[in-house]
């Protein structure tokens, strides 16, 4: 039963999503308004609850075992400070949550992402190597890309822009539309397999 009942959900579920794409009735219109909605948020905060579990597990033993445990103890407390006062005070606007998650996390979000993008442009520029004609395209095109983002583009010449938003909307979108039909085709792919009772990874043993 515990292999069956998944599986028997998982092809009820496949052939409701295949009929109502296909066929329009009252039926497939009242399951999207009210039970799917209320299914999405009874997984949300399942998963939120075995997540939370699981940062609290895995936090708590760095603090046990681990030498750099201050790490640790910080984003517990920040945890628990955070679901504290938004279960105490609440989330709107004026409340100490909202001016924690807009005075301290919203800045802390950018300064990371802003570090991260550094990071990893210099990684790239330390890795890389143009061996053959394809990297060297490749590096190329990158260059002019990320000049085109800047002043400094514009100022060594008017081109760099065009040819930038070019890449951007031109090669870039294609590659990056042929890349989204092949994951679309996985997906129909992975569906097929669930419809037909093929794909059982995500019964548990």
């Amino acid at each position: 039963m515990k292999k069956q009942i998944p599986l028997l959900l998982g092809i009820i579920t496949s052939i409701i999503w295949f009929t109502e794409f296909f066929f329009q009735s009252i039926f497939f219109e009242n399951w999207k308004a009210n039970f799917f909605p209320t299914g999405v948020k009874i997984m949300s905060a399942s998963m939120l609850v075995v997540a939370g579990i699981s940062i609290i597990r895995v936090n708590w033993k760095k603090i046990k075992y681990d030498n750099e445990r201050w790490y640790a103890v910080l984003q517990l407390f920040a945890i628990f400070l955070m679901v504290f006062l938004g279960g105490y005070r609440g989330t709107e606007v004026g409340t100490p949550y909202h001016s924690l998650y807009i005075n301290v996390y919203a800045p802390f979000n950018s300064t990371y992402f802003a570090i991260l993008a550094f990071y990893v442009a210099s990684a790239a520029f330390r890795s890389f190597r143009a061996k053959s004609f394809e990297s060297t395209l490749l590096l190329i095109a990158a260059i002019i890309v990320m000049l085109g983002k800047i002043p400094l583009g514009e100022s060594i010449s008017e081109y760099i822009p065009r040819v930038s938003d070019w890449l951007l909307f031109g090669p870039s979108s294609a590659g990056r539309r042929a890349i989204l039909f092949g994951g679309y085709l996985g997906a129909l792919t992975l569906y097929m397999r669930i419809f037909f009772g093929l794909e059982r990874s995500h019964i548990s043993d």
